[in-house]
């Protein structure tokens, strides 16, 4: 049996793994209500009259995709955060790792199940979004394509930064954290300090990932002022922010990869 066999039987059977899981299916029921909130609040709380803009279905996509629909790339933590390291804390590798199947088909069949099923969140929340904005103003604008395509992308490197946790710690719930914390706060921090300093943190994770929003050409200032550091609005370039995101995804991946294969189990 070639590698690629291996490689599909490791991922299908990773995928109903996922699917018999209650987080997936309470993930795509959180999402759909999430956005559903989204477009309540929008609509019934005026957002558009409450800031120096007028009502558009971009900015509408902008606000719900960037306010909701951007809420289950987190999923992805949770889907990644235990792949890895669960067969090191549970024992469970005992009877994986033995299999004539390479660790690194193992992992690469673990990320197509997590990036699937996560990929499939994300797509919801804008079905969701499209089917509202085609209900609304009766049109669909360009731009919601180019932001799912960043959405995805944003989510890859999410998982990307989880696996390289959850390959290096020994518990599923520390390499979620360890992620979480990672992307929110450590990340967050350095971010704004650049900010403070009026240096433009384009590749920083967080920065890539607000192209989600900024695809759709709405200066940032519209919500209510830019952020501090000289006035810098967070407005990244869609081009730049896609391929520093994938660069979040290459490298931890490939460091994953590189640490399962001579990880230990103890």
């Amino acid at each position: 049996m070639s590698e690629f066999e291996k490689l599909k039987i490791v991922t299908k059977y990773e995928l109903l793994k996922q699917f018999r899981r209650k987080r997936f299916y309470g993930a795509l029921v959180l999402t759909l209500l999430a956005v559903i909130l989204v477009i309540a609040l929008y609509k019934g709380l005026d957002i558009p009259g409450k800031l120096p803009i007028s009502d558009s279905p971009e900015f509408f996509a902008l606000f719900v995709t960037s306010a909701g629909a951007t809420i289950p790339i987190f999923a992805a933590v949770f889907f990644a955060g235990d792949s890895i390291a669960s067969e090191f804390e549970h024992k469970t590798g005992y009877i994986l790792f033995p299999n004539p199947v390479k660790r690194s088909t193992l992992v690469i069949g673990k990320y197509i199940a997590c990036l699937t099923v996560t990929a499939l969140i994300v797509i919801l929340a804008y079905v969701a979004t499209m089917i509202a904005l085609v209900g609304i103003y009766q049109q669909l604008p360009i731009e919601v394509f180019g932001s799912l395509v960043l959405a995805l992308v944003y989510a890859n490197s999410v998982l990307g930064i989880a696996f390289l946790y959850s390959s290096v710690l020994k518990g599923s719930m520390g390499a979620t954290i360890a992620t979480l914390l990672t992307i929110m706060l450590v990340f967050g921090v350095i971010e704004i300090s650049l900010i403070f300093a009026n240096i433009e943190p384009w590749f920083m994770h967080g920065y890539a990932g607000d192209s989600i929003a900024s695809v759709y050409g709405i200066s940032f200032a519209a919500f209510g002022g830019a952020m501090p550091g000289g006035g810098m609005e967070r407005n990244p370039n869609p081009i730049t922010s896609f391929f520093v995101m994938l660069g979040y995804f290459i490298v931890p991946f490939i460091l994953s990869i590189w640490l399962v294969k001579r990880r230990e189990m103890l």
